[in-house]
Formats: C-alpha cells, sequence, structure tokens
C-alpha cells in the first residue's frame, strides 16, 4: 500500500491547509489534515468557560441581593407589627378616656368646677304626636320589628 495523490484534480472544499505548510498543488497535503484547528477549539472552550462562570457570578449575586431585600422587607414587617401594636393600645387608651370623660359624674363634676348649679327640679316636655294629613287624630305609633311593610303602614304618609 503506497500513498498516491487523489485522481481528482480540485480538492475538496472542507479541507483546510496550514499556514507555511509546503503545497504540492495538487490538494494532497491539505486532504492529509489530521485534526482541525486546535486553537480555535480552545478559544472556544475557553469563552464557553467564561461565560459559564460569569453566568454563575451573575445567579449567585442576584441571589444574594434577593435575600438582602427579604431581609430588609422582614425588619420593616416587623417595625410596622410593633407600630400597630402600639397604635391599638394607644387608641384603647384615648377610648377609656373618652368614656370616663363623658360619663355623667364627670360631667356634673365639671359644670360644678365652672360655677353652675343643678336646677331645683327636672322638666319633661313631651312632643305631640304629628298629625296626618287627612286631619285625624293619629293613634300612638308603636313600631316593631317584625317586617319593613309593617313599619311603613305604622308611620303613615308622612315621615
Amino acid at each position: 500500500m503506497s500513498a498516491q495523490p487523489s485522481p481528482r484534480a480540485n480538492p475538496s472544499s472542507h479541507a483546510t491547509t496550514r499556514p507555511g505548510s509546503p503545497n504540492r498543488g495538487d490538494g494532497a497535503r491539505a486532504r492529509l489534515t489530521v485534526a482541525p484547528d486546535v486553537a480555535r477549539r480552545r478559544l472556544r472552550a475557553r469563552l464557553l468557560m467564561w461565560g459559564a462562570a460569569l453566568v454563575t457570578v451573575a445567579s449567585l449575586f442576584t441571589l444574594v441581593a434577593f435575600h438582602v431585600f427579604e431581609a430588609q422587607s422582614a425588619f420593616t414587617l416587623e417595625r410596622l407589627s410593633k407600630e400597630r401594636t402600639n397604635e391599638q393600645l394607644r387608641y384603647a387608651r384615648l377610648r377609656d378616656q373618652v368614656a370616663r370623660l363623658s360619663s355623667a359624674s364627670a360631667v356634673i363634676d365639671a359644670a360644678n368646677r365652672l360655677g353652675m348649679v343643678q336646677g331645683p327640679g327636672v322638666v319633661t316636655l313631651s312632643v305631640a304626636s304629628a298629625q296626618p294629613a287627612t286631619g285625624t287624630q293619629a293613634s300612638p305609633v308603636t313600631v316593631s320589628g317584625d317586617s319593613y311593610d309593617r313599619t311603613k303602614q305604622a308611620l303613615g304618609p308622612t315621615p
């Protein structure tokens, strides 16, 4: 077995030649290239590794940033919860204070401090019931909670 040049006149289009390699002119040297350019494969592999490292670092940075935002939100939530509890206690104290200050004994004490005196007797005023449009005397109105229709009938045509 001896190596003979190819009977084809043109070298194949997929054959590559190395710079500085001797070429006999018939393309035999180009067809005998054993491996593709190793430097190009190494460059591609290096770029792929740098890209993977960059994506990994960016992912870790994003993960840490989200963790920091979560921790800050937890602190804010805890602070707001404490403020809400404090405001609820303040609201309860203010309601208690309003109840104490508006009680009958507190009002009487404040009136006495201002120099007011209690009248000799209590006068009760009664208001006559409303007269219907027909001119007849209206009966006293008693409202029961049975139904809306009965209540409206008991009130008559005028409110």
